[in-house]
This record gives structure tokens, C-alpha cells and sequence, in this order.
């Protein structure tokens, strides 16, 4: 056996052995093994892929010593190179030395200094960064991740959600043991799931993440990975499932470390990016395109979303722009993660344009995804608060749009990350926080609207989603940097509005109406029955119910009538019996009145088989039969 094999076979059994920092009843057979840098004791194994390569070592640092090995072509696959290197231990850094087979016009020498492909940690995102041995075995909590029908997500980005009018008072970007500090705000808005933007090694701070230098590497501005798994362990110790944000369709423009890693041979691309039709470097609008239809690259992509839940022990993942990958490719991912017995509970979300609402249900039944991140309900949802058609545009977004499962679509009417973020400094009015595209946080049918959206979001068939800033009626829209906006350039997640009285009001209904999803089953049912059409008034109604006998109504009021002298009839069809309110999204904790709805009344099912009901303006009620 070659030394490079007999490097894979210990690795191999290395894993074996290290069953004691898994899950119970978790298996480690579905990494990858052997890419990048694995520790096995005192001994590390690196292995790259370098088809283009004559020779490739490895170039160590131990303090300022630094000692080179090479590494041998695999007999299996020549385009693999791997070595054993003795006493080797975690935190020291690394490069790949590679001698490109016809140079390069740079390089007259055709020897290239690379950051490992797989580097699990690196020290930035320079030219000349190194990456960084790392172990990534720890003991765990204990955590189920839980059942996909009781997600509520909260959607989160580390760097701006932390040191804004806090104790912590952090004038760039929050790290992730900053992050760790505010998981107990979010378990108390009755979030059971928080959803990151991604975590990777990206140029800078880099507005949103979506661009990684270094994909397998958290952004050392965050933190170590050791800092990762601290957070994430954190959140799960908090009863919060974590799901991680992953970017498959592009890499960074600046400071790519994949570009033209083993050299400039077919094309300017090189083996992570080159087009098999044209032979230039591919591109999406937003980075530089994976060559998808290579089976190294979709390896190297699964590998990194089997990292994710077995290293970072995620609850699921997010594929930004899915459809922007080959589906191939995807496939191959989910696939692969779908091997193991042990992921089958982790929720895999795909972000699919709503241009192709008619591939939705292949994405999940054929792809295998649990989710579809739709993009038409925010909209859709500012259309009906704005009166265009209000009772059919509230109509479009509550069912299955063709699913078999309620939790198969991702609802977020107050907007995602996509619809709030401005990159332009203000430039884009589109993308505001919802209650800023209604008239401002000062403004109180703004957030008469902004209540009844979280509301109905949550009552509504689907996977709850908010995103972070929401719940506190944040004014403007959120960017993680300081932009160019003359007005302001501070649009971090501000710890000073989310504790004054405008914000405690919402952040009051957010965990109220999610308890409110906790504790009635019906609402978290594959159901749902329109049993009230008002077009008049603009009243809609709706029943949802659970095998167990929980049975609900959903009352939505958007105009500015209201009644409040039990004298609005609702006919909830063939049901009897008496009645009572659960929520009312008017209630005065909340910033509505006393008295607005029917807080105290027994709803008494009349011979018409109406419940005459008190319906303030703008809101929505919940009642529960007895």
C-alpha cells in the first residue's frame, strides 16, 4: 500500500475511534475522508486536489521554523496529492507549494503558494494568508434537532447583531462569542431556530457574507471554529436548532483563493471555475461561478456541507440561490447528505426563484430539499396592506402552492434579509424594513401592520421566518457596514430601539403569538379552510385544525373599520358550542386599546351559526374552540 492510501486507511480508522465526540448514535463514515489538513493524534494528514500540478508539498510553521514535505500522487487518481506529516498539532499554519506542469506567465518559476482548498481555518482573507490545523473534536451537548412542523426561525447575522447601543458597545463587527450573549433574547421571543447568514471566509466584512474567499474557514473576524461550535452549542443548550446559510453557486470576486489554483491551464478560471462549452471562467451576477458539472467540484461541495452538520453540528442548511446551480450538482449534495441515516431530521432549505414557481414541488420530491425559500410573499403581502386587491393577494401566499407538507415552503411576510438589506447606501428604496415601507415606526398603522404581518405569519400554513429587527419595529434598512448614506451610516441591529417602548411592544406580540403557535397544534396542521370572505370590509377568515380536537379561527381585518359592539359575524360553518379569544394583535401590551376585541367573552355559536365578535381596524384575532 502507497504511502498516500496508508495515510486515507489510518485516517479512516482514526474516525473510527473517535466516536466518542459524536452524537449518540451519530456515524462519522459520511466525511469525506482525508481532504485538507486531519489531525490523527500527533500526525496530520493534508491531502489537495492538483490535477495541473508536476509537484505539490506542504509548507509548515512551527513558531517561526518552517519545514517542507512533499506530497505523492495518489495511484488510484493522480490528480489527488497526499502526505502524512509527523507532530503535527492543531494551530499551526500551512500552505501548498504547487509546480503548475507549463508555468505560469506570472510565475516565470510555475511554482504557486495556495491556501489549502479545504483549509478549516485560515488566518484572513490576503493573497499569502495560510491556513490553520485545526481539531475539531469536542464534547457536545445533548440536542434533537425538532420536528420540521414546530420551526420557528429567527434570521440572524453575526456581525451586526451585537455592539450597537449594548453593553457591548463594539464600533466594527460582533464576533461570534458576541453573538453567543444575545441567544437568551432570541429563546425568549419564542424562536425555537435560528437561521445565520453565512459564516465563511469572505474579503473584508463584506456586506451580507454571500462570498466566500475561503468556504470550509469561518471568517476570522467572527472567530476560530472553536468559536463556532461554541455558539453553536450554546444555541442548542438554549433549545435552539441552528441552521447555517451556505453559498454553492459562486465564490468571491476579490481574493478568490480558489482561483486558478493549481495554475492557468484551459482557461483563466482554473479547475474550480472553468466552462466546459466555452472555456472561460463562468459567472452569475453576483460572483464567480462553480464549474457545477465537475464531480471534484461537487464532491468539494458536499464535503463542505457535511462539515457543516457533523463538525458544526447544524440543524439544517439554506442553499442561497439554488437554482442558479446545475441540478446535478445538487442533487449530488443532497444525495449525499441524505446517505446517513443520522441526517434525515435535518431541515435543508433551497432559495428558488419564484420565476420557476413551477419546478417548486420537483425541488422537493426530486431534489430531496425539506423547503423552498419563496420570494413572492413579501410582496404579495405589501400589496394586500396596501389595499390592491386585497382578499385574493392574502389568498395567494396561505396555501401549499403544490406541497405535501405545510413545512415545505418558508414564510417570511415581513421580509428576509433580501428584502431589508440595502447595498447601495440608501439607493435602493425597495429594500426597507417593513414597517419603514409603511410610513416609519413612528407612524401607528405602520405598526398596526407590522403586528398583523408577524401575526398572520405565524397562523398561516408554512414555516414562520422573521428577520432580525423585525420584532422591535427597526426603522430604515439593515446593512452590516458603515455605508455612504449622508443621512446615517449606522444600520446594525440597535440594541437602543429594541429596548425602548415602540420596541418592547412588538417584541411583547412576537413572543406571544409564537406561544401561541406552540400551544395550539392546529396551527403548526397541514390545514387550512377560507370560511369568511368580506371583500366589502376586507375581512377575510380562516379554520385550521389538528387530529387532537385543537380547532382554530384566524380572523384578518386590513381596513380602517372596525366594530365594537360584538356586531361582526363570523360563520365558522358546521361548528357549535362556545368559543374564546386567544389573541388579538390590537391588545394594548401590544400598542393597540383596552378593550379592542373580546379579551374575557364566551362566544356563544348563534343559530346561524355565526360568533358575533368585536373587530377592531387593522388586525388579527385568534379564537379557539372550547
Amino acid at each position: 500500500m502507497s504511502e498516500s492510501l496508508m495515510a486515507i486507511d489510518r485516517w479512516r480508522t482514526c474516525t473510527e475511534r473517535s466516536r466518542s465526540s459524536l452524537s449518540p448514535g451519530e456515524s462519522l463514515v459520511s466525511v469525506h475522508p482525508g481532504m485538507g489538513a486531519n489531525l490523527l493524534g500527533h500526525e496530520c494528514s493534508f491531502r489537495v486536489w492538483a490535477p495541473n500540478a508536476i509537484a505539490v508539498s506542504v509548507c509548515i510553521w512551527q513558531d517561526e521554523r518552517m519545514s517542507q514535505v512533499a506530497l505523492a500522487p495518489e495511484p488510484s487518481n493522480s490528480s489527488y496529492w497526499s502526505v502524512d506529516v509527523a507532530d503535527v498539532v492543531a494551530g499551526q499554519p500551512y500552505q501548498f507549494s504547487i509546480v503548475n506542469k507549463g508555468g505560469d506567465p506570472t510565475n516565470p518559476g510555475g511554482i504557486l503558494t495556495r491556501v489549502d482548498a479545504y483549509a478549516r481555518q485560515v488566518e484572513s482573507a490576503e493573497d499569502n494568508a495560510r491556513g490553520i490545523v485545526v481539531d475539531w473534536q469536542q464534547e457536545w451537548s445533548e440536542f434533537a434537532t425538532p420536528k420540521f412542523e414546530d420551526l420557528i426561525i429567527y434570521e440572524a447575522h453575526v456581525g451586526s447583531f451585537a455592539g450597537l447601543n449594548d453593553h457591548l458597545n463594539i464600533s466594527t463587527y460582533a464576533t461570534f462569542a458576541d453573538f453567543e450573549t444575545k441567544l437568551g433574547y432570541i429563546r425568549e421571543l419564542g424562536f425555537n431556530a435560528l437561521q445565520l447568514l453565512p459564516t465563511e471566509q469572505v474579503d473584508g466584512i463584506d456586506g451580507e457574507g454571500y462570498g466566500a474567499t475561503n468556504l470550509f474557514a469561518p471568517h476570522n473576524g467572527y472567530g476560530t471554529p472553536a468559536d463556532l461550535r461554541s455558539l453553536v452549542d450554546a444555541a442548542h443548550r438554549q433549545g435552539l436548532a441552528v441552521i447555517f446559510d451556505v453559498v454553492y453557486h459562486h465564490a468571491s470576486t476579490s481574493r478568490n483563493h480558489y482561483w486558478q489554483y493549481d495554475g492557468n491551464t484551459t482557461d483563466s478560471g482554473g479547475i474550480y471555475f472553468e466552462d466546459p462549452f466555452r472555456y472561460e471562467p463562468a459567472r452569475d451576477e453576483d460572483g464567480r461561478a462553480f464549474a457545477h458539472w465537475k464531480s471534484e467540484v461537487q464532491n468539494f461541495l458536499l464535503d463542505h456541507a457535511r462539515m457543516m452538520l457533523h463538525e458544526y453540528r447544524g440543524d439544517g442548511l439554506r442553499f442561497d440561490m439554488a437554482h442558479s446551480m446545475t441540478w446535478e450538482c445538487t442533487q449530488h449534495i443532497i444525495a449525499g447528505l441524505r446517505e446517513n441515516q443520522y441526517w434525515q431530521d435535518k431541515y435543508l432549505i433551497a432559495e428558488w426563484t419564484s420565476e420557476q414557481q413551477d419546478r417548486w414541488g420537483k425541488v422537493i420530491r426530486e431534489l430531496g430539499f425539506n423547503a423552498v425559500w419563496g420570494m413572492s410573499d413579501p410582496f404579495a403581502f405589501r400589496r394586500a396592506v396596501n389595499g390592491d386587491n386585497a382578499i385574493d393577494e392574502l389568498k395567494s401566499f396561505m396555501g401549499w402552492m403544490g406541497f405535501d407538507r405545510s413545512w415545505n415552503f418558508i414564510r417570511y411576510l415581513l421580509g428576509s434579509h433580501d428584502r431589508i438589506a440595502d447595498s447601495q447606501s440608501g439607493k435602493q428604496p425597495e429594500n426597507r424594513y417593513f414597517v419603514e415601507l409603511c410610513g416609519g415606526r413612528n407612524n401607528w398603522y405602520a405598526r398596526a401592520k407590522g403586528r398583523l404581518g408577524w401575526a398572520l405569519n405565524v397562523s398561516i400554513p408554512g414555516t414562520p421566518m422573521l428577520f432580525m429587527g423585525s420584532e422591535c419595529h427597526h426603522p430604515g434598512y439593515w446593512w452590516p457596514n458603515p455605508d455612504g448614506n449622508p443621512a446615517t451610516w449606522e444600520h446594525r441591529f440597535d440594541w437602543g430601539i429594541a429596548g425602548d417602548s415602540i420596541g418592547i411592544s412588538m417584541r411583547n406580540l412576537v413572543r406571544d403569538i409564537n406561544w401561541v403557535r406552540w400551544h395550539n397544534p392546529a396551527l403548526r396542521s397541514d390545514t387550512l379552510q377560507f370560511i369568511h370572505e368580506d371583500r366589502t370590509n376586507t375581512v377575510l377568515a380562516f379554520k385550521r385544525w389538528h387530529e387532537g380536537g385543537n380547532i382554530v379561527v384566524v380572523v384578518v381585518n386590513l381596513s380602517d373599520r372596525q366594530w365594537q359592539e360584538h356586531d361582526y359575524g363570523i360563520d365558522v360553518g358546521e361548528e357549535t358550542g362556545q368559543w374564546s379569544e386567544i389573541f388579538n394583535s390590537q391588545s394594548p401590551q401590544y400598542d393597540g386599546w383596552n378593550d379592542s376585541g373580546n379579551y374575557g367573552h364566551n362566544l356563544q355559536v348563534q343559530a346561524d351559526g355565526k360568533i358575533y365578535i368585536n373587530l377592531p381596524k387593522w388586525s388579527v384575532l385568534i379564537f379557539r374552540k372550547q
